[in-house]
């Protein structure tokens, strides 16, 4: 296949020996998976062929009650800041030709291992802001990055709203006359580009000095492309067309992890490397984005604050404590405790021994005590805004007064988005759906939604000939109805999901003491809610010019 023999070399040159890294700094290697649903990864959907990534899992520790934001911008602002997406302002995605992004003053985790002696690169998928070049990744702590700036675009001609997005940053602070248009990769599939790339900086690392690895994959975000030699191997195992192409996308990723291990092999570097990996948000369903993504046996998806679209695929493995421990038993394989994406920061400054001195208050705590020692540390997140109910513009932060079904789902039923209007109670203190999640000494995963959860909100998912709904080959029984309304009693719902993961049984009324501590609770944690703002010094977005590609995406401001 293309991308075993565009990476074939560069695990060939990888196999000098290399130093042994610091046993005080292990290397890290953050891998983000984009749109990945609950049921995708062969661990889960035994449909699937993810080999590299099910070894991976299977040597390492699997989160179960692992959250992240509903879409991709605020989840990766909340990975690298260590601060829910509420906090640092990136509260949706952000559209390309955005005046605003991560904000200058927030902290990201490239910066604090640079500080601590680490060589970090970026590699993939930034969205996190490009409108000034101080927004762009070397200058927010890495060394290097080859990519594109925005959320989604065209994985083999790389063009995203009539203009071409893919860039290499060779330096740090890589501004005008450093920043190079990566047009040598324009027609070269983006796994392939990014696996080669991340492959390629393991060859040169000297480990003697530790290596920060963030690996974003586009895949397998829309649209639905992958070289035909991926899809092929799911003829007779997958029906639906849509479903086959995605499971394509996914072995073309998870060979690519299979040849970027192998390079930390080949560099004698494996043992003492941290992964992580993580899907940024549940996977799209029934929305307009949605490309063969399931998150069986979860209600909802991406751009919805439900299971679906916040509990998400995780699991950490590597390293020589995390690997004894679970030699040892005291970790365990699969991990119950509560988890946000705000956590990573702060629990691989503790893996690693590097500290978050000086960034702005941190609402991720240290997962690393109860990874390796079996003590979860949280018993409360904010889940955050359904971002499907609340407002995309940056003037109109908190009032969303109707949804676009072209792009939040076209093929759900009739008056879905009308009756969602009607139900939100608009003129509160946050007129989108928000939630908070509480884990109770007797058992209880208390989850309350203010307004409503968004949509996608249904058991359902997409194939090539529409959705389709309810628990497919033996799930959960009786098999959920589609709901009948989409609406929170009096403006509320209250699930427990330790008894009901699904979120079938909406309980506010049987649990009034339960609802009341916890909308105090949110009523609080709303006081110190921000979102971005638009800079209104910064003229309107304008394109550069390439005589290579064309008209490109660049900083404008």
């Amino acid at each position: 296949m293309a991308l075993r023999i565009a990476l074939s070399a560069c695990a060939m040159a990888a196999g000098a020996t290399a130093a042994t890294a610091d046993d005080t700094k292990a290397n890290v290697l953050f891998i983000v998976i984009d749109d990945l649903g609950f049921d995708d990864v062969g661990f889960r959907s035994h449909q699937i062929k993810t080999p590299t990534i099910d070894k991976l899992a299977l040597e390492g520790v699997v989160l179960d009650q692992y959250y992240v934001q509903d879409v991709c911008s605020p989840s990766r602002s909340t990975f690298m800041t260590g601060r829910y997406s509420m906090h640092n302002t990136i509260v949706d995605w952000i559209p390309p030709a955005s005046p605003y992004g991560l904000p200058l003053n927030e902290t990201t985790m490239a910066q604090l291992f640079t500080r601590a002696g680490y060589i970090s690169h970026a590699v993939g998928k930034w969205h996190l802001g490009f409108y000034k070049w101080g927004m762009t990744p070397t200058f927010r702590g890495f060394s290097s990055f080859v990519g594109f700036y925005s959320g989604g675009e065209d994985y083999f001609t790389h063009e995203a709203g009539g203009a071409y997005d893919f860039r290499r940053d060779p330096s740090p602070n890589c501004g005008p006359g450093c920043s190079q248009v990566n047009w040598e990769d324009q027609n070269v599939y983006s796994t392939t580009v990014f696996s080669r790339e991340a492959c390629s900086i393991i060859a040169k690392h000297p480990f003697a000095t530790p290596l920060f690895l963030y690996l974003a994959y586009q895949g397998v975000h829309a649209p639905a492309q992958v070289p035909q030699s991926y899809i092929e191997p799911y003829a007779a195992s997958i029906a639906d067309s849509k479903r086959r192409t995605f499971a394509g996308m996914l072995s073309a990723v998870d060979e690519g992890i299979k040849n970027v291990t192998d390079a930390l092999a080949a560099a004698g570097a494996l043992e003492n490397t941290i992964i992580v990996f993580t899907a940024d948000n549940g996977g799209p369903t029934t929305t307009g984005d949605g490309v063969g993504a399931r998150n069986w046996p979860l209600r909802g998806g991406k751009h919805s604050i439900w299971e679906g679209g916040t509990r998400a695929t995780g699991f950490i493995t590597g390293g020589k404590v995390l690997t004894a421990a679970l030699a040892r038993g005291s970790a365990q394989a699969t991990y119950t405790g509560l988890m946000h994406g705000a956590d990573w920061l702060p629990t691989l400054a503790e893996a690693v021994g590097f500290s978050t001195a000086g960034t702005l208050p941190l609402d991720g705590v240290s997962q690393w005590g109860g990874l390796v020692h079996g003590t979860p540390p949280r018993t409360r997140i904010v889940i955050g805004n359904s971002t499907n109910e609340c407002s995309w513009e940056s003037t109109d932060p908190r009032y969303h007064l109707s949804a676009d079904p072209l792009r939040d789902g076209a093929d759900l039923p009739a008056g879905y988005w009308h009756s969602v209007g009607q139900a939100v109670g608009r003129g509160t203190t946050l007129g989108c759906g928000f939630a908070i999640k509480e884990y109770t000494s007797d058992g209880h995963h208390w989850k309350l939604i203010k307004g409503y959860g968004g949509g996608p909100d249904t058991w359902c998912n997409s194939s090539a000939a529409g959705a389709v709904c309810g628990i497919p080959g033996g799930g959960i029984a009786p098999t959920p109805p589609e709901p009948t309304t989409h609406v929170c009693p009096n403006g509320w719902c209250l699930y427990d999901t330790a008894s009901d993961p699904h979120e079938e049984s909406e309980v506010s009324s049987a649990n009034p003491t339960v609802v009341a501590r916890m909308q105090a609770e949110l009523a609080q944690v709303l006081l110190s809610y921000r979102q971005y703002e638009a800079d209104p010094s910064c003229p309107p977005q304008r394109f550069g010019n390439d005589t290579h590609v064309g008209k490109t995406w660049d900083p404008w401001c």
